[in-house]
């Protein structure tokens, strides 16, 4: 004779059955007395994070060897990442900072060719250039990078020089102490006009064309004045650190200290901007 199928419940089932009477039994408990359930509750609890460890284990092991594998290029790809960004940060707090003090003392003239959120290339210097009298710097960025004769090229200082020639993947770059550079300046404590030169020396501009009686003293602040559109205005230049006045002279002799490291540094900005279509570089003579 054929078993009955349906003599007996399966044995499965049966377990379904105790199990949902138990976890209702349990919910019972919990929910009318629960200071009874809470401390096995808690001796649950801590047996389960051991087993929370063992499970996260292979995830975190995975991380620290990838931290510790990661290679030596990365590493620098990742140091020269971050050096670019803190310099273009620089460059930007640079300018909103001497915006800050011409809003103050101009209240409300905004005609003046400030610049602020123009585009920025980070470039490398490379080589420097054979004639040991010019001074003249080799940067990694060129045509390819739209680069052009006449940009302006920065360190988180202040100005460093002007592009004179473009290449394919490489410019030239004349820096502020050549002797053939001038540029058009302003002195921040009283806003008078100048020009500032290269002596052939780095560390050492001077300051043309200022009368005698002109109001300027030691530790002015000199920016870009942004006439003649070789540079854009507002970028810091470099601060006096001599005055000499002769009695028998129309203009007196002073000294320029450059903000820019212009004998150091590894990356420079150079600043894109519309005003600065310019087909021939630095001469604001």
């Amino acid at each position: 004779m054929q078993p009955n199928l349906f003599s007996r419940q399966p044995p499965s089932f049966r377990s379904f059955i105790i199990a949902v009477i138990t976890c209702f039994v349990v919910l019972f408990f919990n929910w009318r007395m629960p200071q009874v359930v809470q401390p096995a509750r808690d001796v649950l609890y801590a047996a389960y994070n051991p087993i929370y460890a063992l499970a996260s284990y292979p995830v975190l092991s995975k991380e620290w060897l990838n931290q510790q594998t990661k290679s030596e290029a990365q590493l620098r790809r990742e140091n020269t990442s971050m050096q670019a960004e803190l310099l273009q940060a620089q460059v930007r707090l640079q300018k909103l900072s001497e915006l800050s003090a011409e809003n103050t003392r101009l209240r409300g003239l905004l005609d003046t060719p400030l610049i602020i959120d123009g585009r920025m290339e980070i470039a490398e210097v490379i080589g420097t250039d054979a004639d040991p009298l010019r001074h003249i710097i080799i940067i990694n960025r060129g045509a390819a990078s739209q680069l052009k004769v006449g940009q302006t090229v920065l360190d988180d200082k202040g100005i460093m020089g002007q592009v004179i020639n473009v290449y394919p993947h490489s410019s030239r770059v004349m820096l502020l102490s050549d002797k053939e550079h001038s540029l058009s300046v302003r002195l921040e404590s009283s806003g008078m006009r100048a020009i500032v030169t290269g002596t052939g020396d780095l560390g050492h501009l001077k300051m043309e064309y200022v009368p005698t009686s002109a109001n300027i003293k030691v530790g002015d602040k000199v920016y870009s004045s942004g006439l003649g559109q070789h540079f854009p205005a507002g970028y810091l230049v470099g601060s006096v650190s001599k005055v000499m006045r002769h009695n028998t002279g129309e203009f007196a002799q002073i000294d320029v200290v450059p903000a820019a490291q212009l004998a150091g540094g590894h990356h420079v900005v150079v600043l894109f901007s519309d005003s600065l279509a310019m087909e021939q570089p630095n001469v604001d003579r």
